[in-house]
């Protein structure tokens, strides 16, 4: 597996205009803006897509027919793609406050590391909003 970012090269999909972009692997990555700025389209319908489309091209017909068809990403070019797990945006189940990293068990996995770091087997999670500014305003 090569260390190369994945790159993207004028992505044109919806709301991106010739976005071109580097994203680095063995990271935690995080894109962020607006609403209608491009992240969804970005995420789903270029990177996500064109992953998933490669990975279903190493199927037999049988089986390619009967995954989900995922069109081509308009975008001059996508290099170093992994093979992608595409979780979708709508409701995952549980209750309302259940996320991607508590539905798939890796939150536990996230938080080893920091308490390893510190030493300590106790710990109080809070649940913010992006605009809350006082811990008042968050959820234990």
């Amino acid at each position: 597996m090569t260390d190369r970012p994945i790159r993207i090269v004028r992505a044109r999909t919806h709301n991106l205009k010739n976005v071109t972009l580097d994203i680095p692997k063995h990271q935690v990555v995080a894109f962020t803006g607006v609403s209608g700025s491009g992240k969804s389209s970005l995420l789903f319908d270029t990177i996500a897509a064109e992953s998933q489309r490669q990975l279903a091209e190493t199927y037999s017909t049988f089986v390619r027919n009967r995954l989900p068809h995922f069109g081509q990403p308009d975008a001059d070019r996508l290099e170093n793609l992994p093979a992608s797990i595409v979780i979708d945006q709508r409701r995952l189940g549980g209750n309302a406050r259940s996320t991607v990293g508590t539905v798939t068990e890796i939150y536990a996995l996230l938080r080893l590391p920091e308490l390893t770091f510190l030493g300590r087997t106790d710990f109080v999670v809070l649940s913010c909003t992006p605009s809350c500014s006082s811990a008042s305003h968050c959820q234990k």
